[in-house]
């Protein structure tokens, strides 16, 4: 005798199967829960449920909007329903010339001593002369700027230019995979190759909050530095006003090695600073 699992049943077994990719008891998942408000997703849950759509065929293009548990699940249904094949377009011409982004070696095999610089949303390529202005923007961007290095206190155009490189052992900027437009900047500064380690950070134009997107260009980032410097561990200085963006990686995917208590001051208060390390992979 043979049983057909009804379309209740499937959607059940990947309510599951999502609530152990992220961690959560499946009764927490219904439909109408929504994503950052009710489940308060951060950005690296974010990213586990995004890799959790790729895993079951859903392109990049099917998940934006996404804001309830529903419309998940219904992504996954709807994938099922087509040929399991998306495909990736790196933009040739002039625009992703003017970019850095070209099409040289495309249709070869990866090879293996390269390091790789792009995922389905991102590719991570060399600083031009043309990203200044949006650096400079991305920089001052009220959303961002409190973030990021100044503090909501950025220097004037010319001052930041100079100060660019300023402890950086290396910086790419992330650009849409479809379009080559500049959407962020990863780092790496106050390396200490002697000893084998270094610090990271992200910045990202606000759009991107809470996508997930930007943790997986991070995530690219440190393969590189892993593969091409002799580093042991990256650390991250997480402000307590930025934790809640990626406070579900801890003794996941980082260690909190140190907690600095009331460090940093911003918005009439003192914040706690964690100190984290991500080890090389073994």
């Amino acid at each position: 005798m043979t049983t057909v699992a009804s379309a209740s049943d499937t959607r059940e077994e990947w309510r599951r199967d999502l609530a152990a990719a992220l961690d959560r008891d499946p009764a927490d998942l219904p439909d109408a829960a929504r994503l950052t408000d009710d489940l308060t997703l951060d950005s690296l849950d974010m990213l586990s449920l995004l890799a959790w759509l790729q895993g079951r065929g859903v392109t990049s293009t099917d998940r934006s909007g996404l804001q309830r548990i529903g419309q998940v699940l219904d992504l996954v249904a709807r994938a099922g329903q087509r040929p399991g094949l998306s495909v990736v377009v790196v933009p040739d011409g002039p625009t992703a010339a003017a970019n850095g982004v070209t099409s040289m070696g495309r249709g070869r095999p990866q090879d293996p001593l390269a390091p790789v610089l792009a995922d389905a949303a991102f590719l991570l390529t060399p600083i031009q002369e043309g990203d200044l202005p949006f650096l400079y923007t991305l920089a001052t961007h009220p959303d961002v700027s409190y973030r990021w290095r100044y503090r909501g206190n950025p220097p004037p155009p010319e001052r930041f230019a100079a100060d660019l490189w300023g402890r950086v052992l290396v910086q790419l900027v992330a650009r849409t995979t479809a379009e080559g437009a500049p959407a962020g900047l990863v780092v790496a500064y106050d390396a200490d190759l002697a000893h084998g380690h270094a610090k990271i950070g992200a910045v990202f134009a606000p759009e991107y909050a809470g996508t997930g997107l930007p943790a997986g260009a991070t995530a690219l980032f440190v393969r590189y530095l892993f593969h091409t410097f002799p580093l042991r561990k990256l650390y991250l200085e997480v402000p307590g006003f930025n934790w809640e963006l990626v406070s579900s990686g801890a003794g996941r995917l980082f260690t909190v090695e140190g907690v600095l208590r009331d460090h940093d001051f911003y918005a009439g208060r003192y914040w706690d600073k964690h100190l984290c390390a991500i080890y090389r992979p073994d």
